[in-house]
């Protein structure tokens, strides 16, 4: 993802001047092969990829703040992500690779909380009989990874994350009462310290409403620069979609069900009756 984002931006740094990859090439000494493995987003190694981006730069005269965060995308691309370090399916660790060049998501959950958001014992009550086939080491390095995530609500550019949760995950005992009410004082801590994570409840009273069709989420990326993505998880594995109809209909959808649900005091005021009844 860092590397798309790079390739976009010299892409149209080298278009705004109505110049091909082969003129930039000759001029700057590089071959039109590593022009087009930056603008395409091709792993470059640690050692090429950021001198090469400098003098890209420098030929285009960017400023000095401008090339400083192209340079950095282009070492953050050759290096690898976190998750590559535990053994997760493809599609998890490609939805962790979008998810963190996030820079904010649109989630609604019918059935389980949100990942960003769970508890520890509450990932594990999920995942294990989600993935009977899992080993206990893979199972352990997918609940690890889940708390790595979660980083990214954190620090000091946070992603900014909006999150509808149906109220039957509320009354739906995930574990035991114990389990199920530390992971709501979870959530509702969350919510009330982190300016950056907004959670509502869509009631029951909501009715009939869009997330009938399922769970969903959107990732936005930095400056348009990339599409977002739609991902989607149910019995038959992982979608992600880019296309912008169907973008454009999931996110009319998310504003629906933020519309439909309690607005974020009263969602707390839920969670905050869930917890005592738990109690």
């Amino acid at each position: 993802m860092r590397n798309r984002e790079l390739g976009a931006l010299l892409r149209g740094y080298r278009e705004a001047r109505n110049l091909t990859a082969a003129q930039v090439a000759a001029d700057v000494g590089l071959s039109p092969a590593a022009i087009s493995r930056l603008e395409n987003a091709s792993r470059s190694s640690p050692r090429s990829g950021p001198p090469h981006v400098r003098a890209l730069c420098s030929y285009y005269g960017l400023d000095a703040q401008t090339t400083e965060r192209l340079v950095r995308l282009a070492k953050e691309g050759s290096q690898p992500g976190w998750w590559q370090r535990y053994n997760l399916e493809s599609l998890t660790a490609t939805y962790l690779d979008l998810e963190s060049a996030a820079v904010s998501i649109e989630n609604f959950e019918a059935s389980v909380v949100p990942g960003l958001l769970q508890t520890k014992d509450y990932t594990i009550e999920v995942i294990e009989p989600l993935r009977l086939q899992f080993s206990a080491d893979q199972l352990a390095e997918t609940v690890e990874s889940r708390f790595q995530r979660q980083q990214i609500l954190h620090g000091e550019n946070p992603l900014l994350f909006h999150a509808v949760i149906d109220e039957a995950i509320l009354h739906r005992v995930i574990g035991n009462r114990d389990v199920m009410r530390r992971q709501l004082s979870h959530v509702r801590r969350l919510a009330s310290d982190l300016p950056n994570v907004t959670v509502q409840i869509l009631p029951f009273s909501a009715g009939s409403n869009p997330g009938l069709d399922g769970t969903f989420a959107v990732m936005n990326f930095d400056e348009d620069l990339l599409p977002a993505v739609i991902y989607a998880e149910g019995q038959l594995g992982q979608i992600f979609e880019d296309d912008p109809e169907q973008v454009k209909r999931l996110k009319h959808a998310f504003t629906s069900l933020a519309g439909l649900a309690l607005d974020a005091p009263r969602s707390l005021s839920l969670i905050d009756e869930r917890i005592h009844a738990l109690s």
